[in-house]
């Protein structure tokens, strides 16, 4: 299976309120995972990412990169992103982390879209809402992956 075609299958498969897109930019061997959420601010004045004032619905969105390390430093760009996930040229993506990934993005999301809503409740007192990545969590589910002997690669797609 390629890198792709696993991704949409794990996308397909998550319960997520939200949105989850696959991004491929073939030019640098990269894949954007897009993560978006909607909600209505319930009457507060919230500030966007941009600083824009929202009166009624609001929505955040960020994104993880999956790069080629022998095409892309990812390193350039992890201020843009959730986190960046480095795989070795048409090698691929070694399935444990892939695995990993979508384990531990299933609980991110999870409790993302929850602080998300208590964000948007007037009757909460959160003053900011945005992921945050745990990559000790993140590592935990590949060991576990790892353990269960999931050894082979996802390759890059021959499109």
């Amino acid at each position: 299976m390629d890198m792709l075609s696993y991704f949409d299958e794990q996308i397909e498969a998550l319960d997520f309120a939200g949105d989850l897109n696959v991004n491929w930019d073939q030019d640098i061997r990269s894949f954007e995972l897009e993560i978006l959420m909607t909600g209505q601010t319930n009457q507060l004045e919230i500030e966007d990412q941009e600083g824009a004032l929202k009166d009624d619905e609001v929505q955040y969105d960020d994104a993880i990169l999956i790069y080629d390390e022998t095409k892309v430093d990812g390193r350039e760009y992890a201020d843009n992103y959730l986190t960046t996930i480095a795989f070795n040229g048409r090698q691929g993506l070694s399935r444990a982390i892939a695995q990993g990934l979508f384990a531990y993005l299933k609980d991110l999301l999870d409790d993302g879209m929850s602080d998300f809503l208590d964000f948007l409740d007037p009757e909460m007192s959160v003053a900011t809402f945005q992921l945050d990545w745990d990559q000790t969590a993140f590592t935990q589910h590949v060991q576990q992956a790892e353990e269960q002997g999931i050894t082979d690669f996802l390759s890059y797609p021959k499109y």
